[in-house]
C-alpha cells in the first residue's frame, strides 16, 4: 500500500477516464491530498482490487491502508470511503479466487 499522507490537494486530469472518475469521488466524499499524488491513489485503488481477491474484507483493507498511511491526517472511515470508492469504480463486480475462499 501506499505510505503518502492524504492532506491537501488540488484538481488533476489523468487523460482516464476511470481514474479521473476515482479521483473525483474521492475529491467528492472530502479527501484531500498532494498535488502530484494521484498515481499513488490510482496504485491504491488497483491494490485494494487484488486484496478483495485474496479474500481481505474491506475493513481489513481499510485498517491496513490506514496503517500505512499517516495516521494522524486521515482517518479511519476516510480510508473506508476510498475502499468502498475503489471497489465501485476499479471493480465493482471482484470476488475472492483465491483457494482458502
Amino acid at each position: 500500500m501506499i505510505g503518502a499522507a492524504l492532506v491537501t490537494g488540488t484538481p488533476a486530469a489523468t487523460a482516464d477516464p476511470l481514474a479521473d472518475s476515482y479521483l473525483d469521488q474521492l475529491r467528492g466524499a472530502g479527501l484531500t491530498w498532494p498535488p502530484g499524488h494521484e498515481g499513488a491513489l490510482i496504485g491504491t485503488a488497483l491494490l485494494i482490487c487484488d486484496d478483495l481477491g485474496w479474500g481481505w474484507t474491506p475493513q481489513q483493507i481499510a485498517n491496513h491502508v490506514h496503517a500505512n498511511l499517516d495516521p494522524d491526517n486521515i482517518s479511519v472511515h476516510d480510508v473506508g470511503a476510498m475502499v468502498n470508492i475503489a471497489r465501485q469504480v476499479y471493480c465493482p463486480n471482484q470476488r475472492c479466487w483465491a483457494a482458502h475462499c
